[in-house]
């Protein structure tokens, strides 16, 4: 085979073979050189032989575009270094191709999606997909698993900083995702090896007013099914927003007024026993029992979401609601009536505005917390091991007296009686004896 000493003339001038290329290896450096096509195309090569195979031939690229002869030397001059190490570099290319192919990470997303979140995570791994696809996919694109280092994954985490909880949470998804990558000898080290977790966010501390829980229960009739059913039976149950959203018919016991809430759907891992008042069997009876399927869903397989968009038309409603009260309460009192401002509120403010109202009912802590089936302090340590009561009686109770205070909420419904003081004043002002009913109730009251 012709040799030649590889320079940016010689390379420009090798001659252009007629029907098959033409290969000019350098003097210097064994198994570098050049090839020539017919069509006059130079591009640099490397050819080497691992003990036992046949010789294998790589293409390093075009001359000028963008190597030199001297790039292209000290390039072959490494990759016959890892030869002699025993490293085969072709399939090093193809192992590279493959990983930028099948490790890219919008697909690798799909891939733990499918193989690990729908498995381990199943009440909510779409939200948990919804945070990758929205904050992490669109930074990260088809950029390969290896190739993922630290400084972009703060840079997704920058992006959403201000938002603690969904930074916090966006950066326990993609931890997870990147530990299951290692775990299945896909990386060698997590780039969010040594990454501090985001703050996180401040405790809530807001509770809905009565008046709010009444227009929010008003305002939720005007959602579309099945959703205004999902905000009244978060009002009843005061369980987790996915533990109600994903209820399954057979958690049901229709004949003891009874969810058993299996302790694979629950947010802690714990079965719990939820009696339903009469409100909540109200709304399952609209619904009409089945034994089977989610009580909750608009395909009929899945489990209703969309939550954000869904409450920001709440949202809407509820602050038309709360001013008709507020102006209703005022005109009942004989008083100006003013706009109302409303503080932001999330779903969750439901449950700890009815974890609030059972205690101003007197229920003691102990039941308050495992009406909501939260581990707390009470079934902790030695009590927890050994205190197996199920405080079924005690929860019945609790929750008959929240649905108690729901149903006066709604009988003293202050727009219900506005219109009734306005009726029973049309109908006594030819007597010239006006009794409105607030003054009768008030009286009753006192009575």
């Amino acid at each position: 085979m012709p040799t030649i000493k590889v320079s940016k003339r010689t390379v420009e001038a090798a001659p252009i073979p007629v029907g098959k290329d033409a290969f000019y290896w350098d003097s210097k450096i064994s198994g570098f050189g050049i090839r020539v096509t017919p069509r006059g195309v130079r591009s640099y090569v490397v050819q080497y032989r691992l003990p036992g195979q046949n010789s294998r031939r790589l293409t390093l690229g075009r001359h000028n575009s963008p190597w030199t002869p001297d790039q292209a030397r000290t390039y072959a001059i490494d990759l016959l270094t890892e030869v002699r190490k025993g490293v085969d570099p072709l399939q090093v290319r193809r192992d590279r191709a493959r990983a930028a192919k099948e490790m890219r990470f919008d697909r690798y997303v799909e891939d733990f999606c499918d193989k690990y979140l729908k498995a381990g995570w199943p009440d909510s791994w779409s939200l948990a997909k919804r945070r990758l696809d929205m904050y992490a996919v669109p930074v990260l694109r088809s950029k390969p698993l290896p190739e993922i280092s630290k400084r972009d994954i703060v840079a997704i985490i920058d992006a959403i900083r201000e938002q603690r909880a969904l930074a916090r949470n966006t950066h326990a998804v993609l931890r997870m995702l990147f530990n299951w990558a290692v775990d299945r000898d896909d990386l060698d080290r997590s780039p969010m090896h040594g990454l501090k977790a985001p703050p996180a966010p401040k405790a809530r501390r807001r509770v809905l007013s009565p008046d709010e829980i009444l227009a929010l229960w008003l305002a939720s009739y005007e959602l579309n099914p099945p959703f205004d059913t999902f905000i009244r039976l978060l009002i009843c149950t005061l369980q987790r927003r996915q533990e109600v959203a994903a209820l399954p018919w057979l958690e049901l016991n229709q004949d003891r007024h009874l969810w058993q809430l299996d302790g694979s759907r629950a947010k802690n891992g714990t079965s719990h026993l939820v009696p339903l008042n009469g409100l909540a069997m109200a709304e399952l009876k609209r619904l009409g029992w089945k034994n089977h399927g989610l009580v909750l869903t608009t395909t009929g397989e899945t489990p209703i979401s969309g939550f954000s968009k869904q409450k920001a038309r709440l949202d809407k409603l509820f602050a038309s609601h709360l001013q008709r009260i507020a102006d209703a309460r005022a005109s009942l009192e004989d008083e100006e009536p003013r706009p109302v401002e409303i503080a932001p509120w999330v779903l969750h403010d439901i449950r700890r505005t009815g974890t609030t109202q059972l205690q101003a009912l007197g229920i003691p802590i102990e039941v308050t917390e495992r009406c909501i089936n939260h581990v707390g302090t009470e079934v902790a340590g030695i009590r927890g091991v050994y205190n197996r009561y199920d405080y079924l009686a005690e929860k019945s109770q609790a929750f008959r007296a929240c649905g108690g205070f729901l149903q006066r909420l709604l009988n003293d419904n202050p727009l219900i009686a506005l219109a009734e003081r306005e009726r029973q004043g049309r109908a006594t002002q030819k007597n010239g004896n006006v009794v409105y009913l607030s003054e009768m109730r008030s009286a009753e009251r006192r009575a």
